[in-house]
């Protein structure tokens, strides 16, 4: 099989999961398994709760300091994530 069949192949599986509007649910799904990897184990360690819906991502935090300490790093927190997924997947972010 060559490269141009597989790449279309691709484009295909993700235009159909566009069209089935999967792409949030995998897109959460993948964030919620991968979350350590993304945010780090200690900072994973005091979340309790991570959802993401239309491009907001709440997360739900057992210290408020540590939630106030990533609030100030917000757009850096934006742009990790973003970059983990090579797209814009979160938008905003609802500390808790």
């Amino acid at each position: 099989m060559s490269d141009h069949n597989t790449k279309s192949l691709g484009d295909a599986i993700k235009a159909f999961i566009a069209s089935m509007k999967w792409e949030d649910k995998i897109n959460e799904a993948t964030l919620i398994t991968d979350w350590e990897k993304i945010i780090g184990k200690e900072t994973a360690k005091y979340t309790t709760d991570v959802k993401l819906k239309d491009g907001k991502l709440t997360i739900t935090f057992k210290s408020a300091a540590l939630r106030y300490e990533l609030m100030m790093k917000k757009k850096l927190l934006i742009d990790r994530i973003n970059s983990y997924f090579n797209t814009v997947v979160v938008k905003d972010i609802d500390f808790r």
